[in-house]
C-alpha cells in the first residue's frame, strides 16, 4: 500500500509538473502559427506588447516617451492614430503603478499643482454646463490628457527623472524632427518645412520652444558643439516654416533673455552672426526654392490675416455670451459660424480653430477657464525665474524664455492641445523643487 502511494503521489506531482510546460509549447505553438499566417503582425504586436511592458515598469521611460513622440505625431499615424495617446495613458498607468509603491521622494510645486487643478474643475464645469455631443467629447479628453500628463510630470520631477534629461529628450527629437522637415522640403514637393506635424504653424511652436532650450542646455554641458548644431538646425528649420506667430514668439524669447541676462552682447552678436549666416546659405543654396516660398506665402498672407481677424471676433463674441464658463468644450468648431456676419473669403480649407490659444479657452471654457489656464502658465513661469534669479541656472533661464516666446506665439495658433506649453510648465516646477545635487554641468 505504501508503494502504491508513493507511485500515485509521484505520479500526480509528475502531472502538475508537466502542465506548465504543456501550456507554454502550445503557446509557442500557436505563436508559431500565428507568425507564420500574418508575420509583421504578430512581430510588431510582441515588439509593442515588450514595449509597452517596459514603460508600465519604468515611469521614467514612459515620460521621456511622451515628451520624444510628441512631435512625431503625424508620422506616427501610419503605424495608428491612437500611439501616441497610447503612450500617455502608459505615463499615466505607470505612474499610478509606482505611486502603489510608495510616495515619491522630494516635494511637488504647489502653485502650478493648484493651477492645474482649478483648470480642471472649471473643464468639469464647462463641460457640464453644455456637453456638445461627441465634438465635446473628444475636446474634453485632449485638455484632460495633457493635464494629466502635466500632473504626473509635476509628481515624478526631479524625482524619477531630472529636468535636464526630459529638455534634453525634448530637444533632440525636435532637432531630428528639424532635419526630417528640412529634407522633406528640399526634396519632396512642399514650399514649407513641414515634415513630422503636417501644418508648419504646430511644428514651428514646437521649434520654438526647443531652441531656448538647447542653448540652456549648451550652457551647462562640457561638450558644447551638439549643441551648436541643434541649435543651427532647430533655427533654419524654423525660419523655413514660415511661421509669423513663431517669428514673433522667437523675438520675444530672445528679448526675454536678455532682461533677464541670460544673453551677453558676445553670444548676441553669435546668435544674429549664425542667422544671418543660415539665411545668406538658404539664398546661395536653393535660391529659386526660398523665392517660391515667399512668393507663396505672400499670396496667402492677405487671406489668412482676413479669416484670423473673423475667427477671431467669433471667438470673442462666443465669450461675450457666456462669459463665465464659455460654451463648452468642442463648442468653437461646431458654433463658431453662427458668431461670424460673413465667412472668409475663397475658403478651401476647415476653419474649426480659431488660431488664437486664449480665445479659443475663453469661447469654450469661459473667463474663468481662461484665467484658469494663464494661472498655470504664469506659476511655471514664476517658478522657473525665481530658480534663475536664485541659482543663475541656465536651463531656468531658458525655460523662462520659452515660456514667454511659445506663450506670445500662441497669440496667433491654438497651441493648447499640444505639448510645449505643458512640458514647459512641467519643467519650471521641476528646477524649481529639485535638490541642490542635481545642479553643475551636463552632457
Amino acid at each position: 500500500m505504501t508503494s502504491l502511494a508513493v507511485v500515485e503521489e509521484t505520479t500526480g506531482s509528475g502531472s502538475r509538473s508537466r502542465g506548465p510546460v504543456v501550456l507554454v509549447v502550445g503557446l509557442a505553438a500557436l505563436l508559431g502559427f500565428a507568425a507564420g499566417v500574418q508575420p509583421v503582425l504578430v512581430v510588431g504586436g510582441l515588439a509593442a506588447a515588450v514595449v509597452g511592458t517596459a514603460l508600465l515598469l519604468h515611469v521614467e521611460w514612459a515620460a521621456l516617451a511622451v515628451v520624444a513622440s510628441a512631435v512625431f505625431e503625424d508620422y506616427l499615424h501610419v503605424i495608428d492614430g491612437r500611439v501616441v495617446k497610447v503612450l500617455a495613458v502608459l505615463l499615466v498607468a505607470a505612474w499610478l503603478l509606482r505611486r502603489c509603491r510608495g510616495p515619491l521622494p522630494g516635494a511637488v510645486h504647489a502653485p502650478v499643482l493648484l493651477s492645474v487643478l482649478g483648470l480642471l474643475v472649471v473643464l468639469l464645469a464647462a463641460t457640464v454646463a453644455h456637453t456638445n455631443g461627441t465634438a465635446g467629447l473628444a475636446v474634453l479628453l485632449r485638455w484632460a490628457g495633457f493635464l494629466a500628463v502635466v500632473a504626473v510630470l509635476l509628481d515624478c520631477l526631479p524625482a524619477l527623472v531630472s529636468p535636464a534629461r526630459l529638455a534634453r529628450a525634448y530637444v533632440w527629437s525636435c532637432t531630428a524632427a528639424a532635419l526630417c522637415g528640412l529634407l522633406t522640403y528640399l526634396l519632396a514637393d512642399e514650399r514649407r518645412v513641414v515634415g513630422p506635424l503636417g501644418d508648419p504653424n504646430d511644428l514651428a511652436f514646437f521649434l520654438l520652444a526647443a531652441l531656448p532650450l538647447a542653448l540652456g542646455l549648451r550652457s551647462r554641458a562640457t561638450t558644447r558643439w551638439p549643441y551648436g548644431v541643434a541649435t543651427a538646425l532647430l533655427l533654419l528649420a524654423l525660419l523655413g516654416t514660415l511661421s509669423r506667430g513663431a517669428l514673433v514668439g522667437a523675438g520675444v524669447a530672445l528679448l526675454v533673455a536678455v532682461v533677464l541676462g541670460q544673453l551677453s552682447l558676445r553670444a548676441l552678436a553669435g546668435l544674429t552672426t549664425l542667422l544671418g549666416l543660415l539665411v545668406a546659405l538658404s539664398l546661395v543654396a536653393v535660391p529659386g526654392l526660398v523665392a517660391t516660398s515667399l512668393d507663396q506665402k505672400e499670396h496667402v498672407a492677405d487671406q489668412n490675416v482676413s479669416e484670423r481677424l473673423d475667427l477671431w471676433e467669433s471667438a470673442g463674441r462666443m465669450t461675450l455670451e457666456n462669459p463665465v464658463l464659455g460654451l463648452g468644450p468642442g463648442a468653437f468648431q461646431l458654433s463658431h459660424g453662427d458668431y461670424l456676419d460673413r465667412l472668409p473669403d475663397d475658403v478651401n480649407h476647415r476653419l474649426d480653430v480659431a488660431h488664437n490659444t486664449y480665445l479659443e479657452t475663453s469661447s469654450e471654457l469661459g473667463l474663468l477657464g481662461l484665467l484658469a489656464f494663464l494661472a498655470v502658465l504664469v506659476t511655471g513661469f514664476l517658478a522657473a525665474l525665481l530658480t534663475w534669479r536664485r541659482e543663475r541656472d541656465p536651463l531656468a533661464g531658458a525655460v523662462c524664455s520659452a515660456l514667454a516666446g511659445t506663450a506670445a506665439a500662441a497669440t496667433f495658433v491654438t497651441e493648447q492641445y499640444f505639448l510645449p506649453l505643458w512640458l514647459l510648465v512641467a519643467l519650471g516646477a521641476g528646477l524649481a523643487v529639485r535638490s541642490p545635487r542635481e545642479t553643475g554641468a551636463t552632457t
